[in-house]
This record gives structure tokens, sequence and C-alpha cells, in this order.
């Protein structure tokens, strides 16, 4: 068979569910050459990964495709808590993160829709997904990539790029070709995920949590009256191999009791939930991402938006190399940023998993009885009490992902800052402000492509408006008024001082004071003039 070879590329990403096609947005932003190939010949039309998480939504603002999401899925206003069929207790959801983000609530945004989106997205700039290209190999050179593949008309093409990112799933073929370890466990519990309609007299306005003393199921409304099922079995059901949608249809009043009639259904999926990850996520010029990476149980739901997340921590890094911006050496942060980060939502998942699904007697009784008291205590404190409510959205938004910092920081300058205004390594804060009579935000004066110096000030000095031009910042100057105090107060600034501010909305870099010389120090390290 005769080899077919195409013009180099900068990036090639394998894989195109939303952490793929994430990835292949943000080139697009960026404008970094790439292909994105699948073998899948059909996109998704089910649920899959359900829930779309406030950092999620910042990311999607940033591409400008927010508002759309929004519009296609529904905002999450209450969670109500059922056993035996009985609502026991509920809280509103709505707005819970308040203040703290641009979209303060839980998106249900089917997958399928989630794609459709992000693909357009690509398409409207004049870039297509390959679908129905295989990967077989790579070879990875001094300078280039080699990557085999076989195009859906069997024909075989080598593809030459600067990098490779495997985002194809758990099953990775990126992953297994480069022999990483993928370590974890897979729950011997089967769990059954269903999209359907029905007759029910389950509030179609909240998401439902039904415990019985044999299974726990989630219901989550959809649009047009249809309802996304998440379930789990009897100790009497094992193994997924004996579970049928006729099994989920007679047996649901004995699983759950509640008075919830399947009609017609678009989707029937049994599966043995894992928790696993990958044990390094970089390999040369190779990545991993999303489920290549990580694999989480569906509690939380945090697997897609992790995934997303990892595509925005590394395309802009990736970004920045091949644009001789940056020293390679800043790619090492990848993995040292986003693994920490998929292990801790493992921990977290992994404990409440094993909580609300084993038929462990000793676990069954915690759940039908301490942990009904807990809902019971819980619920109404999140509905009253703002401080519990904003630590349970934090818990679940993402958007109180910290990263480590290994730039020495100055430390009498680190004395002048108020106690609790945001450290480097977090996320840059959220709040609505107005300057010179214009409403405006925190996160909208940030550039996603490039850092954003942040000056807390009457005035620049010229060493730090040198300092910009040289690596090409985007300056912000905001001088301290009575309607900027909150601004500055937020921050830890009394006086002046700056934030060097990445485009993920991570805070690289601050000082309480106008000295350039730390500045200075931590871009001539990372950065390229």
């Amino acid at each position: 068979m005769e080899q077919s070879r195409k013009p180099a590329t900068e990036v090639l990403i394998v894989g195109a569910g939303p952490t793929g096609l994430m990835m292949a947005c943000q080139f697009a932003v960026h404008q970094v050459s790439f292909r994105i190939i699948d073998k899948k010949t059909d996109s998704s039309s089910n649920s899959g990964a359900l829930i779309v998480q406030a950092r999620t939504l910042e990311i999607f603002q940033q591409l400008g495709i927010a508002s759309e999401a929004i519009n296609k899925g529904i905002v999450a206003d209450e969670i109500d808590i059922l056993y035996d069929a009985k609502r026991i207790t509920g809280t509103s959801i709505k707005n819970i993160g308040d203040n703290l983000t641009q979209f303060p609530f839980l998106l249900m945004l089917e997958q399928s829709e989630t794609e459709k989106l992000l693909l357009k997205f690509l398409n409207d700039r004049g870039h297509s997904l390959e679908k129905g290209v295989i990967f077989k190999s790579f070879v990875q050179g001094k300078n280039k990539i080699s990557t085999d593949v076989f195009m859906p008309d069997g024909s075989a093409q080598t593809i030459e790029s600067d990098f490779i990112i495997g985002a194809d799933g758990s099953n990775s073929a990126i992953r297994n070709f480069l022999n990483i370890p993928f370590e974890g466990k897979t729950y011997p519990k089967p769990i059954f995920i269903l999209d359907c309609s029905a007759n029910t007299e389950i509030r179609s306005g909240a998401i439902s949590i039904a415990f019985t003393k044999k299974s726990v199921a989630g219901f989550f409304p959809l649009r047009n009256k249809r309802w996304r099922v998440d379930g789990s079995f009897p100790k009497s059901i094992k193994t997924s191999d004996r579970i049928s949608l006729e099994t989920i249809i007679n047996g649901n009043q004995g699983l759950n009791t509640l008075n919830f009639k399947i009609q017609d259904t678009d989707w029937f999926s049994v599966s043995h939930s894992q928790q696993r990850y990958a044990r390094t996520i970089r390999v040369g010029n190779c990545f991993l991402a999303g489920d290549s990476a990580h694999v989480h149980t569906p509690v939380g739901a945090q697997g897609m938006n992790t995934g997303i997340q990892d595509a925005h921590n590394l395309a802009w890094k990736l970004a920045l190399v091949l644009k001789q911006r940056a020293k390679p050496e800043l790619l090492d942060s990848y993995s040292s940023e986003r693994l920490g980060v998929s292990k801790g939502f493992a921990r977290y998942s992994d404990v409440v998993f094993k909580m609300v699904t084993s038929t462990n007697p000793a676990v069954r009784l915690f759940r039908t009885s301490i942990l009904k008291i807990f809902f019971l205590k819980m619920f109404p404190k999140l509905a009253n009490k703002e401080e519990s409510r904003l630590k349970f959205f934090k818990s679940i938004s993402q958007i109180d992902i910290r990263y480590k910092s290994d730039f020495p920081k100055e430390k009498d300058d680190e004395k002048k800052f108020f106690n609790g205004s945001p450290k480097p390594g977090y996320r840059f804060p959220y709040f609505d402000y107005i300057y010179n009579h214009n409403q405006t935000n925190t996160h909208e004066i940030l550039d996603s492509k490039s850092f954003t110096i942040l000056v807390l000030a009457q005035e620049l000095t010229p060493e730090i408006k040198s300092i910009s031009e040289k690596y090409n910042l985007k300056m912000v100057l905001i001088n301290k008024l009575s309607e900027t105090e909150k601004l500055y107060s937020t921050l830890g600034i009394r006086f002046s001082g700056y934030y060097l501010i990445r485009p993920d909305a991570y805070i690289a870099l601050r000082s309480a004071t106008m000295n350039s010389s730390q500045l200075s120090r931590y871009l001539a390290n990372n950065y390229l003039p």
C-alpha cells in the first residue's frame, strides 16, 4: 500500500470528544495550525457528560459561545432528595455561586450538544474534523513526529507534526501505544444510564436523587420533556451482561419505588464505572488530555469539565512555545498542574461513589439512616446560609482549583497584601465593577491569547511599560477611585501594585508595589521577548 505524506502541521489532535474539540478551538483562537482526527464516523447523539460546570462556561465565554450553550441547556434550579419515593428535603441551587462567577449555576447540556457547539465554532473559522481516521503508530524524531494513520478509504497516510495530543478516551490508542500504565480501579457494581421520555410525578425543574435500601438513582430533566436517568442495581445483579433495557423497565418500580413509567428510549448504556489516571501525561512532545489521562466516576460531574480544563491549560502553553514567545520548559507545568488535579478529583469521587452505590450492609445502613439525617440538616443550610452555599458551589464548579507556584515570592512585598487576597496559582477572581462610567467585570478585561498585566495605580512606571512592550503583554491600568475601591481591596492592594495574569485567567505573579524587578525576573525565566 502506498503511503502518502501530507504537509506538516504544528499539532495533531487524536480524538474529537469535548476535550479534543476544545483543544482544537483553542488552537483556532491562537492561530496554531492543527489537524483533528477521530476514528468514529458518526457524532454522538446522547446526553453523555451532562453537567457543564461554571469554570467550563467561563472558558466558553472566552470563545463567545457561553450564551448559546445556556440557551441549548437547562439551568438546574433545585435538588430534591427522595427516600422510598418520598421527597424528604430539597434545596434551591439557583444562582448558588453568586458573586463568584458570571455563571453561578449548574448547566445541564447534553454532551452531543456540547460537541456540536464546539464543532460549529471550528467550522465557522474554516476548520474541520476528519472522521473515520484510524491512528496506527507514531515515531518521535528529533524535530518532528511522524504519525501513521488509515484514512476513511483505507489508504495509509503519514502526518508530520511538532506535537501530538491523545484525547481519544479511556481506551486511548495513544496511551496504549506509549505503554503508559492506567492506574486505578474498575468498580464491580454495574450502573446504567438512560435517555428517555417518561410519565412521572418527579418534578421536571429539579435534579432528583432517589435512595432506597437496595439502590440509588439520579433523575435529570432534559429538553423536550425528556429525562436522563443514572442508576445502580441491587446486589443480586452483579454483571452488566445480565442487564437489558427490559430489566430496567420491568424492574424500575422495584428498584426505585417511583412513579416513573419509561416510554420512548433514546439511549441506554450499562457499564462498570472506573476511577483511573495515567501514570504520566507527557512523553516527549506527546501529551494526554481528558479521559485518555484520567477517568472519573459520574459523581460530581467532573470528568468532561476536567478534560476541557486540560485542553485550556495546555493549548496556550503550546501556542506560546510554537510562536517562540515562551521557552519549551513552560510545557513541564502541564503535567505538574493537571495531573495533581485529576488525582484530587479521583480521591473525592471514589469516596462518594462507594458511599452511594455500595451494597455492603454497613454502608447501606449509613446511606439509609446517617446520610438521610445529613441531608435533612445540610440542605436547609444550603438554602439559608450563604457560606455553606458558596462552599458547596466551589467544591463542584472547579473555580476553586489552585496550582502550585514555584516562582519565589518577595517576602517583604507579600506582607503588604491584605489577608485573603488572591495569590499566584489561584484563578483570578470574578466580580462586576464600574470604571469610567462603564459597567465591566474582572474577566472581561483579560486577554485569552496572551498575558495581561493589571496595574492598579495612578500611572504606569516607565519600567513596567517597557517590560509590557518587550513581552507583548496586554496592559490594563486602573486608577484608584471611589468606584474602584472594591477592586483594590479584593486584590489586596492598598496604594499601588500589579497582577500578572495568564491566558487561562490564573494568576502568575503579583506585587503590592510598583517595583518591576520581580516581574522582569519571572518573564525572563519563562518567556522570550
